[in-house]
């Protein structure tokens, strides 16, 4: 006899938890006794993409099959459950197979529901009265009609929301419901036209807001964030009309790809700038959100803490990196390390290198001179005419500078040892390359 057959059921199930459920049902053929212990694992992952793991001439679907699980596992705790679902499936089986779990004692619950119907998922309300869930996942097509006055999630430290509809005021409802919270992502939440999406709570730590979709309807058009505590904030969307409220007093990393909704100069930023003041690595992911920074240049304020910025030039359009840049490393006075990711030069719209050689606003350099700047890391160096020139004006104007790291393409990387020949260098300076990971 082999030596699993002599293992207890429950360490069985525990080695079967770390298996798809839909793997772990196959181990039901090897003996009788191990026909349910699949269906008692403490983690049920069910996934009906492509249901077959079932000979063709069973007739059990995959609503039959999840019946069979919970009923199997009816006196088993459930640590977590995920479902994913792309096929027709009735909300109402959905709903009683939650109604199940969330009286399992449910720690990790992770729902990507698209079940091909008119009808939008409405959770149900044992959801939000859940004592033990710490880590709630809703996709696609789930709504949040209302939320009980007597919502409390008093557990739940992560919540991820993906494509989940709130059609008024359920959002701060749930939020106020989370009195632990510590994780929260939004992306792609159709908000209703004109609405002001605030994000308030007191113990959050990261924040990801993804707010782009259709102008006219889905994106808030003004956004207050209370989050006293948020470390962490990574916000991709549509610049609000304003930001009442902004409280990221604790901010330590932010990561911003923003852009305009309508024309240049539409909405005010200001207090979202203020509240970045505190900021020590700030990550500027496109060269649209220099764009939006650089037109509202006068409201920049004094990044004292600021030690690391990465800004994004892109091969077109990325004259708007270099304009701000300058202004950039004036308000950052403490600025340690500068990532450069995408072309070290400007590129026409047809990917073309500009002439003259040298991008016009950075024809002078001045403003590097008076930088602190440490470490000079470059990303995606293509090697150009245009980028070597580039190049030795930074590494011959920036004071401080000590090592340099270049993320060279692999053309690049044949040529750089020529290159290195004709940049300056001094002692204190130590020149990398790296493969491109992409």
């Amino acid at each position: 006899m082999d030596r699993i057959s002599d293992l207890p059921d429950e360490t069985v199930c525990q080695i079967l938890s770390f298996l798809p459920t839909k793997e772990a049902a196959l181990t039901s053929v090897f003996s009788k006794r191990w026909r349910n212990l699949f269906a008692k694992s403490p983690n049920l992952d069910l996934r009906f993409v492509k249901f077959d793991f079932w000979k063709p001439k069973s007739n059990m679907s995959f609503i039959d099959f999840v019946d069979r699980v919970l009923a199997v596992s009816s006196d088993s705790t459930i640590r977590r459950f995920s479902m994913k679902i792309r096929r027709i499936v009735e909300p109402a089986h959905i709903n009683r197979w939650m109604l199940n779990v969330l009286s399992r004692g449910i720690l990790d619950l992770d729902l990507d529901l698209d079940t091909l119907t008119k009808d939008v998922i409405t959770m149900p309300l044992e959801i939000f009265t859940c004592k033990t869930i710490v880590k709630l996942k809703l996709g696609r097509v789930v709504k949040f009609a209302m939320v009980p006055e007597n919502a409390s999630l008093p557990s739940l430290k992560t919540l991820f929301l993906f494509r989940v509809r709130f059609p008024g005021c359920e959002f701060e409802a749930l939020l106020s419901a989370c009195p632990v919270l510590e994780e929260l992502t939004l992306r792609g939440c159709p908000w209703v036209a004109k609405q002001c999406l605030t994000i308030s709570c007191t113990t959050l730590e990261r924040l990801t807001l993804s707010c782009k979709g259709s102008i006219a309807y889905g994106v808030p058009w003004s956004f207050s964030f209370d989050t006293p505590r948020l470390a962490y904030l990574n916000y991709r969307g549509y610049t609000g009309d304003e930001y009442p409220i902004v409280n990221l007093h604790s901010l330590v990393k932010a990561k911003l790809s923003l852009e305009f909704r309508g024309s240049p100069n539409a909405g005010n930023p200001m207090n979202l700038f203020k509240g970045l003041r505190n900021v020590e690595v700030l990550d500027l992911s496109s060269s649209e959100t220099s764009r939006v920074l650089y037109s509202f240049a006068e409201l920049i304020p004094l990044f004292k803490n600021l030690s690391r910025v990465s800004i994004t030039t892109e091969f077109q359009h990325s004259c708007w990196s270099w304009k701000f840049l300058p202004l950039l490393l004036k308000k950052s006075p403490n600025l340690k390390t500068l990532v450069i990711k995408g072309p070290l030069h400007f590129y026409d719209v047809y990917g073309e290198e500009s002439e003259p050689l040298l991008c016009e606003c950075l024809s002078e350099y001045s403003f590097l001179s008076s930088c602190h700047v440490k470490i000079l890391e470059i990303i995606d160096y293509c090697g150009t005419k245009g980028e070597l020139e580039q190049m030795k004006h930074f590494l011959e104007k920036l004071p401080c500078l000590e090592l340099v790291n270049v993320h060279a393409s692999a053309k690049a990387k044949l040529t750089f040892g020529t290159d290195l020949q004709v940049l300056p260098r001094a002692c204190n300076i130590q020149l990398k390359c790296f493969s491109c990971q992409n």
